[in-house]
């Protein structure tokens, strides 16, 4: 399965939200925020929407670039979820992240999802 995540941190069409401010400015250490993310099937944010990523990211490294993320995936056409957990080192160019389990035709399902950053858009 392949999706782009669009992670709209600004603007009026925002799709995450800090809900706990940084204890450190510098490293955004305890940072927490929660995401409702757009799932398209290729990279431009205006392309098919194919379901949604929904959950939160917490910035929990003082020495790192790095953030636990916890998210469950809703594919639009599919009877069930898929949960992801685990650290994201974001300055990383490629990156895992477990696939944890599943609901629905999902059930039981685990394994790894490689994750890149292909580009933001303003």
């Amino acid at each position: 399965i392949r999706f782009y995540l669009h992670d709209q941190f600004t603007g009026s069409n925002r799709t995450s939200a800090v809900v706990l401010p940084p204890l450190n400015n510098e490293t955004l250490f305890g940072q927490v925020a929660i995401i409702d993310d757009k799932l398209t099937k290729e990279s431009p944010i205006n392309s098919k929407l194919v379901g949604r990523a929904k959950g939160f990211l917490v910035l929990d490294s003082l020495s790192s670039s790095s953030f636990l993320q916890s998210m469950t995936v809703e594919l639009e056409g599919r009877k069930g979820t898929i949960v992801f957990h685990g650290q994201n080192p974001f300055t990383e160019s490629q990156r895992e992240i477990a696939i944890v389990g599943g609901t629905g035709e999902f059930r039981n399902v685990q394994g790894y999802a490689l994750t890149s950053s292909v580009g933001s858009e303003p």
